[in-house]
């Protein structure tokens, strides 16, 4: 059975968009930020230049679309793949390192995407957020179970202390990504876990 012409041109205009960006995330992946350029997109993708920008304005809002993509993928694997019967601390660990993983193993792109992130457009600056605070309220969810368990004391107010650890896991992500740029997963999930150990105790 065919389907409606409106749905074959939203399949297309998605199969279209998801081709833009994985040719950009390669090209950011394998040059610097100033030398990625829509033209090598478009040629990468063996697209039209006009094509390129029916999806995405400018070069910046084509980051800011494939930080925002990886940004939900990255989260909803390392949320699918957490080991239900260990402690708080250890379930939050390895969402972050999941993404310690990613921006350490993709360092050319991922230093694009982080060094531009305050200068995206305020519909991204927005999506973003909406992530953020997404993200902050399964943590506090999380928390509240741990609560709930005994591994957390009720003392600790479930909002606050998510975004205590999600600082900490910026703080961490910042200073050991940005450092030398030889950061690694596995000291950034120790460093990580030595500022838990702070906070949750």
């Amino acid at each position: 059975m065919e389907q409606p012409k409106g749905n074959l041109r939203k399949v297309q205009k998605a199969e279209t968009r998801s081709l833009i960006l994985k040719s950009a995330r390669s090209l950011f992946d394998s040059l610097d930020y100033d030398s990625v350029t829509i033209r090598g997109v478009a040629s990468h993708a063996e697209i039209g230049l006009g094509t390129i920008y029916k999806h995405f304005p400018n070069k910046l809002s084509m980051l800011a679309a494939a930080f925002f993509d990886d940004l939900k993928a990255l989260y909803e694997d390392a949320v699918a793949t957490i080991p239900e019967d260990a402690l708080f601390k250890f379930q939050f660990i390895h969402i972050s390192k999941h993404f310690f993983n990613f921006y350490t193993s993709h360092y050319s792109l991922s230093h694009a995407y982080l060094s531009h992130l305050f200068f995206f457009d305020s519909y991204w600056r927005d999506q973003i957020n909406a992530f953020d605070d997404s993200y902050a309220g399964k943590i506090a969810e999380m928390i509240r179970t741990a609560q709930k368990q005994g591994e957390i004391s009720l003392d600790k107010e479930s909002d606050t202390l998510a975004q205590a650890l999600m600082s900490h896991y910026f703080f961490v992500l910042i200073n050991g990504f940005f450092r030398d740029g030889t950061a690694n997963p596995d000291q950034m999930a120790a460093m990580l876990e030595a500022l838990m150990e702070q906070t949750l105790y």
